[in-house]
């Protein structure tokens, strides 16, 4: 797939993101659905924007995965989160930072520059937070947010059951990307054994 349609898909998923009814409902009626809004910005269009830009930019894993996840672990926060949804440029500044904190992130790992073994570590470390901040989600006894706790249900849902629904999306949506991208990674550590190991073979003999 070439850059222009990548870099078009991206931006798609930001403006799917934007400008779709998530926005509305993620403000107002559903953390589920605010969730589903931040997986489009935090995670998928900076992954695919991160694969159009083909590695050209990116800081050491080291840096980039505890920048992300102080980022994203800080923006869950209740308080900080509630402060964003009744703050219109605090809320921008919300969804310009996970955007680049995923950006940071996936320019990162996908990166010829670092060892394959280095960006799988980075997957495995963002895969510990993302999961654990799910898995919190998921398992709280109460809505942690008190937009959501005070709002009409929706979609027939509890307010707890939303949150629960959000933490699965992320849950999810994490697990599957990170696989995915963990996947290709490895394939390419084998290929190039496997073209070291054909050199070898081909070397004459001393």
């Amino acid at each position: 797939m070439s850059r222009r349609v990548l870099t078009a898909l991206g931006l798609a998923l930001l403006a799917v993101a934007v400008f779709s009814p998530l926005a509305e409902w993620g403000e107002h009626r559903s953390f589920a659905a605010h969730m589903a809004q931040h997986l489009l910005l935090g995670d998928l269009a900076p992954l695919v924007l991160a694969i159009a830009l083909g590695g050209a930019v990116s800081l050491h894993p080291f840096i980039a995965v505890p920048a992300w996840a102080g980022n994203l672990v800080v923006w869950h926060v209740p308080a900080v989160y509630e402060t964003a949804l009744h703050h219109d440029a605090i809320h921008v500044l919300q969804h310009v930072a996970l955007f680049a904190g995923g950006l940071l992130l996936w320019t990162s790992i996908l990166s010829p520059r670092w060892s394959v073994a280095l960006r799988l570590g980075a997957i495995a470390g963002m895969m510990l937070v993302s999961l654990g901040l799910a898995t919190l989600l998921l398992w709280w006894p109460r809505v942690l947010y008190a937009t959501y706790r005070d709002a009409h249900t929706f979609a027939g849902m509890s307010p707890l059951s939303d949150q629960r629904l959000g933490g699965g999306l992320m849950l999810l949506e994490g697990s599957l990307t990170a696989f995915a991208v963990a996947g290709w990674l490895i394939l390419q550590l084998l290929r190039e054994e496997s073209l070291h190991s054909a050199t070898r073979n081909a070397s004459p003999s001393a």
